[in-house]
């Protein structure tokens, strides 16, 4: 790869809690950077940790402002440069990039985010998709979802998979008792609100319930139920967070709509069962290792609880996940696109 035009990543993600979106854009900016030392992560001045990634520090703020103004500025210094973005926004001045879209989740359902974020996505996604030198998605259910919403040429969409991340976790067992593990639980997207109004049928069945997730602004308030079966956890940290995954007796992931699904992939991999509604964008990724139940019903669902000491991932399972989804692979995909323009 040519070290001119240089490319860049843009990163904002490094000043962001850690979430599936996240996840992706720091386990492909290291790869990238292992190959490819001369590509360059942007974030904003501060004290937000870099993780080893090679970076430049420019501009101030870590949001909006940043990412429209200060990083457009910096690029302006630099005009052959390539821009890579991983996290669904991108700046709208800069037409010599790659952007990146998982989803198409704020066109779904308006009460699943607030609405200036809802305005503001509407805003930007489609044109980000026009203006952009080629766009990158998760999965070819999001690819043909971008093509129809945007009517965008389906050579401009390339699949660059989620894979699997670094999960350290610790070996002693975070709780005495048998739980369920939901995870995203303060983003109604996420759907915990299926699993959590089963809760008698769950205790009955000797389970409690732990929940995982961050707040955020654009998420309205959430209620959990008041119950000793019921643990609420915000913002722990990653090693807590696979530790919580690894011992779990099942991931419960109800969400009915994604662009990839990663808590589910993540789930697999450490050997904990995963419960999931039977919607296209699992079974082409997971294809039949989670435990399906049609989308909404209960019975199914519970049916699915009484399985899990049966389905667990085997190691056969875990080694395919592996060679299927991992940051190495993806990358080369990414390189070839990158490419284009660095020669």
């Amino acid at each position: 790869m040519a070290t001119n035009p240089r490319v860049y990543i843009n990163g904002k993600f490094l000043c962001q809690q850690a979430t599936g979106v996240q996840k992706f854009a720091f386990g492909l900016s290291q790869e990238l950077q292992a190959k490819h030392p001369e590509i360059i992560a942007i974030m904003p001045k501060g004290k937000h940790p870099h993780r080893g990634l090679l970076v430049t520090k420019f501009g101030y703020g870590t949001g909006f402002f940043w990412e429209q103004i200060w990083l457009p500025l910096f690029l302006l210094f630099h005009p052959n440069a390539v821009l890579i973005s991983f996290c669904n926004t991108a700046p709208l001045l800069i037409k010599k990039q790659i952007v990146t879209v998982h989803d198409l989740a704020f066109r779904k359902n308006k009460d699943w985010f607030s609405a200036s974020f809802r305005l503001w996505y509407n805003y930007l996604i489609p044109r980000l998709c026009k203006r952009s030198l080629q766009i990158i998605t998760v999965s070819e259910f999001s690819k043909k979802e971008i093509c129809d919403a945007y009517n965008a040429s389906s050579d401009k969409i390339h699949v660059v998979p989620n894979s699997v991340p670094i999960m350290d976790y610790d070996e002693q067992r975070p709780y005495p008792f048998p739980y369920l593990l939901l995870t995203g639980i303060f983003n109604p997207r996420k759907n915990a609100a299926f699993a959590l109004s089963h809760l008698p049928e769950i205790k009955d069945k000797g389970f409690h319930i732990v929940g995982v997730g961050m707040e955020a602004d654009i998420f309205g308030k959430t209620t959990f139920p008041k119950d000793e079966n019921v643990h609420i956890l915000n913002a722990v940290d990653d090693r807590q967070y696979y530790t919580l995954m690894k011992h779990a007796e099942a991931l419960v992931f109800s969400s009915e709509y994604e662009g990839f699904g990663i808590p589910v992939l993540e789930a697999l991999v450490l050997g904990t069962p995963a419960i999931v509604p039977d919607v296209a964008v699992y079974r082409e990724s997971f294809g039949d290792m989670p435990l399906y139940y049609d989308a909404g019903d209960a019975k199914m669902f519970l049916q699915a609880l009484d399985n899990i000491k049966i389905h667990k991932p085997t190691t056969n399972t875990v080694d395919n996940l592996k060679n299927k989804f991992n940051f190495d692979a993806a990358e080369n995909i990414l390189a070839e696109i990158i490419k284009q323009y660095t020669h």
